[in-house]
């Protein structure tokens, strides 16, 4: 499929001259800047407002010039040539182009930082944003593995809702978790030499322990619930994006069953299979 990448880095330059001058008001500046001219694009197939996905306005200029000193290298064609790669290995049936929006990440999301090597994706109906934090280790390395989870995303969507007209689904913590490891599967298969820190390994008693804790809501359909138990909740003994972990185990281990079975086949498979 045709891929479609927006580089806002210029945009950067602008907002970052208008917002040095006097009483400029920053957020106004973002929207003029970084929003409005790439929004309606990325968001063109949404059935409904997403707006909470909007990248976040960058009010500290002294980091956002040193992050475009390091963003300007980045290379649209080499990064096009690279994500178009990754979608022949999981071809998606798809006359549209994708867009891939590639914005900067406040230095100040330290979580990003540290624990995700500066790089966090977005998947908006078929569309993806990458947001890069180039001030993080070994960031560039990221930005592939990054894009091919959201791509997962892309396509595990548009099979489930615009193919199968959202059957078999039920919006259950289940789904959303198998959703999660399978885009991780996917990412780290092409990028084996890649370890996300959110992908813990867990000695078996651990696993025991914490599964006992994830059971009892498999079936919730509460946003709140699944957020807090994908993502972690340490008040409350949840480790940090301890449902990715557990949905990326339950995956390789369905695959370690059936170890013929494509990516495309492994979108297709009802939650409750695995």
């Amino acid at each position: 499929m045709d891929i479609k990448i927006l580089s806002t880095f210029d945009n950067v330059k602008e907002y970052l001259e208008a917002a040095e001058r006097k009483d400029s008001d920053q957020q106004e500046l973002w929207q003029k800047y970084m929003i409005d001219p790439f929004w309606p694009e990325i968001s063109q197939w949404a059935p409904f407002d997403m707006s909470y996905m909007k990248p976040k306005n960058i009010t500290n200029i002294a980091k956002l010039k040193e992050q475009l000193s390091l963003l300007s290298a980045v290379s649209v064609e080499e990064l096009s040539g690279k994500f178009t790669k990754i979608t022949k290995a999981l071809p998606k049936d798809d006359d549209d182009p994708m867009i891939v929006a590639l914005y900067p990440l406040c230095d100040s999301n330290t979580i990003v930082k540290e624990r995700q090597n500066g790089v966090v994706g977005a998947c908006v109906f078929g569309n993806i944003i990458i947001n890069i934090n180039p001030l993080a280790r070994d960031w560039q390395d990221w930005i592939s593995y990054v894009f091919a989870h959201e791509y997962h995303h892309c396509v595990w969507g548009h099979t489930w809702f615009v193919l199968k007209g959202g059957q078999g689904l039920e919006g259950s913590f289940l789904e959303y978790m198998l959703n999660e490891g399978q885009a991780d599967v996917f990412a780290k298969h092409l990028f084996p030499h890649l370890t996300p820190q959110w992908n813990q390994s867990l000695d078996k008693n651990t696993e025991m322990q914490f599964w006992e804790k994830i059971k009892p809501i498999l079936f919730s359909k509460d946003p709140q619930i699944h957020s807090k138990y994908m993502f972690g909740d340490e008040s409350e003994g949840l480790p940090w994006c301890i449902g990715y972990s557990f949905g990326k185990a339950i995956v390789e281990n369905y695959l370690h069953k059936q170890p013929d079975i494509t990516f495309s086949d492994l979108i297709g498979v009802p939650p409750m299979r695995f």
